[in-house]
């Protein structure tokens, strides 16, 4: 089993990834379909900030308190001790944690805000 802290640490990447991905479909929604945008960047970083605390303190719930991230453990590490594709896996679990983010900047890039 693993420690507290190694749990947290999870808990808190897969919030950060999650987070990430709701706030680029609220961008997707309000950039391409609304076309609109927050009335201001105050607004805006509240209801960032808001999602990343509604999601680590939904996967604080699901893993830490329910201790669901040991019944994942448990039941997938015979599996993952086996796979040959360790580093193939490591890479995509990479790419679902960081992607909405690069997505977010080429949205930025790409689709300017019109003032």
């Amino acid at each position: 089993m693993s420690g507290l802290p190694a749990r947290l640490q999870a808990m808190y990447i897969v919030s950060f990834s999650a987070g990430g991905w709701i706030l680029l479909m609220q961008a997707v929604f309000l950039r391409l379909v609304r076309r609109a945008w927050f009335s201001s960047p105050s607004l805006a970083m509240s209801f960032a900030v808001s999602v990343y605390v509604i999601t680590a303190m939904l996967f604080y719930y699901i893993f830490i308190i329910n201790s669901y991230d040991e019944k994942i453990q448990e039941k997938y590490e015979k599996s993952w001790n086996n796979d040959p594709n360790k580093r193939n896996s490591q890479l995509f679990s990479f790419f679902v944690a960081v992607g909405p983010y690069i997505l977010l900047l080429s949205l930025r890039l790409f689709f300017p805000r019109n003032h």
